[in-house]
């Protein structure tokens, strides 16, 4: 399995504050303060890696109401 990489979130850095954070902690209130994690990633095969046109993390979904403490982790794929 390989990670999808593409669009400025290729790395593997869990550095708080980053861009590419996809986890903030709810109980210390880290999302408000951009305190967070790079914790979830998209695997693929070979193959579909090679498809792969672009990648983006979801902040918005995360700033709702009952929102998850993390973001989702979009990855676009061409046919």
């Amino acid at each position: 399995m390989y990670l999808c990489r593409s669009q400025g979130i290729s790395g593997r850095s869990r550095r708080s504050g980053t861009p590419s954070d996809t986890y903030w902690d709810y109980t210390q209130l880290r999302f408000p303060r951009r305190e967070g994690m790079r914790i979830d990633f998209q695997l693929c095969s070979p193959a579909l890696a090679r498809r792969v046109t672009g990648a983006s993390i979801d902040r918005e979904e995360r700033k709702g109401k009952g929102a998850s403490d993390h973001a989702p982790v979009v990855v676009d794929i061409a046919d």
